[in-house]
């Protein structure tokens, strides 16, 4: 099994690790382009569907400031 650094948790492709900012891991996915997420994220909802993932990233998106990187955190799945 793929450790969390190296698989994208949206489509479980391979991902790189952008690493650690404050209580997030950010990833680089081909497909999901660069993005963070939440530990709280990664430790309680990362069993979500691909769909719910792909809304709490849309969600993050939309509060996003330019030249930043989306940050999916609990609220998202809302």
């Amino acid at each position: 099994m793929a450790s969390m650094t190296d698989e994208c948790p949206i489509c479980k492709t391979k991902a790189l690790a952008l690493g650690r900012t404050g209580d997030a891991m950010g990833f680089d996915c081909p497909e999901h382009d660069k993005f963070k997420v939440s530990d709280t994220v990664l430790s309680l909802l990362r069993a979500k569907t691909r769909e719910q993932w792909e809304a709490a990233l849309a969600r993050a998106k939309q509060r996003t400031m330019p030249g930043e990187w989306p940050l999916v955190t609990s609220y998202d799945f809302l």
